[in-house]
């Protein structure tokens, strides 16, 4: 019985163990399985390394301490607290008493827990600023005042700051309580407190000792963490200066110099005390430098920043923001920024139009934003089918540049029916999504639908460009949960008749059901269904992390990624591209962004995940960043170079649009490059702004396709348009320049902003919107549809410019209330210098706005529904009459008048 007992509790142990070491193995397998497994024992590895040399640095110190004071607790246990508190075994026993060699090795322990309690805590935040000081790469830049390479902030600051807090907090804290214990048990004494006089404080010579090595240190590091703080200043801000400003360098610096100086005079005395016994030489240098900190380095600036800098702020700080300026445009990659002059009022001719015909065949009038609810209603044929959202992409079909916007359906396991989420369904049966439905951006059947050029399930498409052979998504933005697959029961593929298509995984990754894999994967997730379920076979395989953020997320940790992967077909198969940054706010006298913590970002890496395989692919795109090519040192064979990148996913990368409103935002600002203007912000910029939903917001980046200034042949871009800054008091909406993204290959990441001239008023957006509310005609149809019963939802204004000038275009779409309805659209407002009209189609209105010889808009290719017919001109060689014109006009506003009268005698009726 005994001998079961033990062969138990060894089988528990094991158990425990294995159950502790499940996750680790589990990702183990899982980066194997992708190929990255120095992704996994890089980061492991040094943060182990990293924890045994700083708990083995601690160790010695605590431990050395308390082996110091040994005697006296084991005194203060053995005498004090015996007598205090009558501690006995027997009322004639013997006395309680605590065994050294015992007590010993409880110091020891406690020594060990408590150093490796805190390495552990350092080691699994500094890995990274270990491994990228060993391995750093210049910026090939300097700093504008102590002149080091850039390289020294970002790889070498951070891992000495790390060191230095690593150690500091807790020798201190060591040194506090060391003192603060001899001092209780009457080894320090205080006889006065004017320590500068020779016997106002008495201390036993093995306590003085052990005392002037613990501060020693702490003062060493102490005269490390002031040089830190040099470096650091080029970080403070003092008023409007981000980064060192006058007081920082003319009051801050010189008392951080002479406190390092103190500090070092304190660690000499340290060293002194050791065989002087004066304890004067542990006292002064302590209390001394606290005094002269808290007053020198606290005070002394803030009066010089009151007294000197404030009265004459933009004279002190001049030379300081220029700094800022240089080092902000640097770290957000504005001073790549090409600047070009737009005229913005050249007039438009249907001549002039002719060369802006990919523009005009591209207008986007299919708004992502109700077309999300029009795709799920129409396409999405299950209730566990779900569109995220749509993607905006262009592809080459049947030889044409189009715009076309693209959403994966995927599946999703929560909207099932309540019984239909069983163990089977979720992990077995659902396993995937099928297909993607897209649409071309300006093609609107007459109903006034979205035009799908691929839909349905299976996909049915007529562009060989979006033809799929393999439509599953085993991973997504919507599959979070892990599946097995390959198991003996089939997987649903999709709807078919009254019976379901069936269908099995062939892919190449998931972790195979082994026999002891079975058993740390059951450990793993707390379940015993991978043994009870009799579907699971050796050839089954388990999929994890399939939603595709956090697959790699958990891949790169120090990679910063896009909230808006998307999706793109190439050859016949799905793959998502993701947005990688690396980011860090380690760069000098740079402006943070508001609300996040970097003011350094750089696109370097594209990702690209297999939407069937779930395979991983990191590849880098800027091979300038500094910050890239360290990782590509810490994390070799990683990153693929660009050129090994299929031709036909490089030509779908896009520029993205989280840098692009990022970089915008921190354009309002510094695009001011003289530090006068930009201190009065004499010419500050706003996004501009549009309505929806009734509101003012600002205009989210729009891509399109277009002929930019001066290039031969249309391209993908990425534009926003910006207004003046505006205050409560004076708004300003009217256009002062807009950015584009370029991003076709050969062209890819270059930033334009067209200024306009200063001396002529161009409207922005929410002028165009205005204009729209004022309209009598324009308004009076929308407030009519936007009664009870049905809702107008105004879609993007695009501002596209044209040939010199601006051409406004806002697709108008009504929805009914009723549940489940679908938005339709029904006109298209187009605005043109001091001319606007809504019309049903967008030939329409550029035949009313330019005549009949303007470009009418190239319609889908065949076997697509084409956008609702402009009507046909009666008179189309001879212009109508000012007569004719009056007449018609008196036509249209007497069935006006009869059908108000007739709306009046209904509603008097009801």
């Amino acid at each position: 019985m005994h001998r079961v007992l033990k062969t138990l509790i060894g089988l528990l142990i094991l158990i425990a163990i294995l159950a502790g070491i499940s996750g680790l193995y589990e990702d183990w397998l899982w980066f194997k399985d992708l190929g990255y497994l120095a992704l996994f024992w890089t980061p492991l590895l040094s943060k182990w390394l990293i924890q045994a040399i700083n708990g083995t640095i601690l160790f010695v110190f605590i431990a050395g301490t308390l082996l110091s004071v040994r005697h006296a607790i084991l005194t203060f246990i053995n005498a004090r607290l015996r007598q205090r508190l009558r501690l006995v075994q027997e009322m004639d026993g013997p006395v309680f008493t605590l065994s050294q060699r015992r007590f010993t090795l409880w110091l020891l322990l406690a020594s060990a827990v408590i150093s490796f309690a805190i390495s552990f805590i350092a080691g699994f935040t500094g890995w990274l600023e270990v491994l990228a000081f060993v391995n750093p790469t210049s910026f090939g830049q300097i700093d504008p005042v102590f002149g080091k390479d850039l390289s020294f902030y970002f790889f070498s600051l951070p891992f000495m700051q790390t060191l230095y807090n690593a150690f500091f907090g807790p020798i201190f804290l060591l040194t506090f309580f060391t003192a603060l214990f001899y001092t209780l048990t009457g080894v320090l004494h205080f006889n006065s407190l004017k320590i500068w006089r020779r016997g106002s404080v008495e201390i036993a010579g093995a306590a003085r000792r052990h005392l002037a090595i613990l501060v020693s240190f702490l003062f060493a590091l102490k005269a490390f963490g002031y040089f830190l703080d040099i470096y650091q200043l080029l970080y403070s801000q003092h008023g409007h200066v981000i980064g060192a400003g006058y007081t920082d360098m003319h009051a801050t610096l010189p008392v951080l110099k002479v406190l390092i100086t103190l500090a070092l005079l304190g660690l000499i005395a340290g060293f002194l005390a050791l065989k002087m016994r004066d304890e004067r030489f542990l006292t002064l240098p302590v209390t001394g430098l606290f005094l002269i900190s808290t007053i020198f380095y606290t005070i002394f600036p803030v009066l010089i920043q009151s007294l000197i800098v404030v009265p004459n702020e933009l004279d002190k700080e001049a030379p300081y923001i220029a700094n800022e300026i240089k080092l902000t445009r640097f770290g957000y990659g504005l001073d790549r920024i090409q600047e070009l002059d737009y005229p913005g009022n050249t007039p438009l001719t249907p001549n002039s139009l002719k060369t802006e015909q990919a523009t005009l065949n591209n207008v986007r009038l299919n708004d992502t934003r109700p077309l999300l609810q029009t795709f799920t209603q129409k396409q999405g044929i299950r209730l566990y089918y779900k569109f995220h959202d749509i993607d905006v992409d262009r592809y080459t079909v049947n030889g044409e540049y189009r715009q076309v916007l693209i959403a994966p359906r995927e599946i999703s396991t929560p909207d099932l029916d309540p019984k239909a989420k069983t163990f089977i369904n979720t992990r077995f049966k659902y396993t995937h999504g099928y297909g993607i439905a897209g649409s071309f951006a300006n093609a609107v059947t007459a109903e006034g639908l979205p035009s799908f050029a691929i839909k349905d399930v299976p996909p049915v498409t007529e562009f060989t460009e979006l033809k799929l052979n393999e439509p599953r998504i085993y991973y997504g933005e919507l599959t979070n949960d892990w599946v097995v697959v390959n198991a003996n029961i089939k997987e649903f593929d999709y709807p078919q008749g009254s019976s379901n298509a069936e269908n099995n995984y062939n892919g190449q990754t998931g972790i195979l059901f082994t026999g002891f894999n079975k058993l740390m994967l059951s450990l793993n997730h707390g379940t015993f269904r991978f043994y009870l379920n009799r579907e699971i076979t050796s050839q089954s395989r388990i999929l994890l992390h399939r939603n595709i953020r956090e697959r790699v997320e958990k891949l790169a940790p120090f990679l910063r990624f896009d909230d808006d992967p998307y999706l793109v077909v190439n050859d016949g198969r799905l793959f998502w591209i993701i947005d990688a940054y690396t980011a860090s706010n380690s760069l000098p006298y740079a402006s943070t962004y508001p609300e996040q913590d970097f003011n350094y970002i750089r696109n370097s890496v594209k990702v690209v995940v297999d939407a069937y395989n779930g395979n991983v692919d990191f590849y880098a795109v800027n091979d300038q960043d500094p910050l890239l090519q360290t990782y590509r040192k810490i994390f070799p064979g990683v990153f693929k170079d660009l050129s090994l990148m299929p031709a036909g996913l490089q030509a779908h990368l896009r520029y993205p649009e989280l840098l692009f409103t990022i970089q915008s935002n921190m354009l309002k600002t510094f695009h001011m490059t003289n530090p006068a203007v930009f201190y009065n912000k004499e010419d500050a910029w706003d996004i501009a702004k549009e309505l929806y939903e009734s509101k003012p917001q600002n205009v989210d980046p729009y891509y399109t396709i277009m002929k930019i200034p001066g290039a031969s042949k249309e391209e993908f871009i990425l534009m926003l348009p910006f207004t003046p800054a505006s205050s409560t008091t004076n708004t300003r909406n009217n256009m002062v320049a807009w950015m584009a993204a370029r991003m076709d290959q050969g062209n890819y990441g270059q930033l334009i902003v067209y200024k306009l001239p200063k001396n002529i008023e161009v409207d922005g957006p929410l002028q165009i919107e205005s204009r729209i509310d004022q309209d009598p005609e324009i308004s009076k149809q929308l407030a009519l549809w936007d009664q009870k019963g049905s809702s107008v939802i105004r879609g993007n204004l695009l501002a596209l410019p044209l040939a010199g000038n601006f051409l406004y275009v806002e697709p108008i779409y009504l929805q009914s209330d009723k549940g489940g309805s679908i938005p339709e659209m029904k006109r298209v407002v187009v605005a043109y210098q001091d001319r606007l009209v809504m019309t049903e189609t967008l030939d329409l209105a550029l035949t009313q706005l330019f005549g009949e010889t303007a470009l009418t808009v190239t319609a889908p290719e065949p076997g697509q529904a084409a956008p609702p017919p402009a009507p046909t001109p009666s008179t189309p060689s001879v212009p109508p009459s000012q007569g004719d014109i009056t007449s018609i006009l008196e036509q249209i506003e007497q069935v006006r008048t009869l059908l108000d009268n007739l709306e009046s005698q209904v509603k008097s009726l009801q």
